[in-house]
C-alpha cells in the first residue's frame, strides 16, 4: 500500500464514526454534481502534492498536506436530523471541532502524526451550501525498489 493510500484510508476510518456525516470520500468535486444534491453533510478528503526528499538506501521522506472539506446544506439540522438547532445555526462549528479531534494526532505505518494547520470558511458559489476546510500536515516515509539487484559472481 502506498503512503498516500494509507493516509486516506486512516483519515476516512477516523471520520466514519461521526454520525452527522452522510458521505466520507475522496474529493472528486461530488458536491458540484446534481447526483449528490440529496446530501446534507459530507466530508471530502484530498491528499495534495507530496514533497519527497531522497534519503540513503532507497528511502524517501516526504511532507504531505491533507485537506478535509466539510460541506453543509443550509438547514441540515432541521431537515435531516429532525431536531431544532438551538445554537442559532452554528452546529457546524461543533462538527468542525469533532472532525479536528478525530483526525488530530492520527498516525500510520508510513506516516507520522497528523497536525491541524488551519481551519477556514471557503466562499462557495453553490446556493444553500456552506464549505469549511480543515488543513492537516504530516511526514511520510517510503522505501523505493532498489535500482540494482545484488548478484553473486563466480570466477
Amino acid at each position: 500500500m502506498t503512503p498516500r493510500k494509507e493516509l486516506f484510508i486512516k483519515v476516512k476510518k477516523a471520520l466514519m464514526p461521526i454520525s452527522e456525516l452522510e458521505l466520507v470520500d475522496l474529493q472528486r468535486n461530488q458536491m458540484s454534481s446534481d447526483r449528490f444534491a440529496y446530501l446534507f453533510v459530507s466530508a471530502l478528503i484530498s491528499v495534495n502534492a507530496i514533497q519527497w526528499q531522497s534519503m540513503t538506501e532507497q528511502n524517501q521522506e516526504g511532507t504531505a498536506t491533507v485537506l478535509i472539506d466539510l460541506y453543509c446544506r443550509d438547514g441540515w439540522r432541521n431537515q435531516h436530523q429532525h431536531t431544532e438547532d438551538g445554537e442559532e445555526g452554528l452546529m457546524e462549528i461543533d462538527l468542525i471541532d469533532r472532525i479536528a479531534e478525530a483526525v488530530q494526532f492520527l498516525r500510520g505505518e508510513q506516516f507520522r502524526t497528523l497536525t491541524l494547520e488551519s481551519d477556514e470558511v471557503i466562499s462557495n458559489t453553490m446556493d444553500g451550501m456552506f464549505q469549511y476546510r480543515l488543513t492537516f500536515s504530516c511526514n511520510l516515509y517510503r522505501k523505493l525498489k532498489p535500482l540494482y539487484n545484488n548478484q553473486k559472481i563466480t570466477l
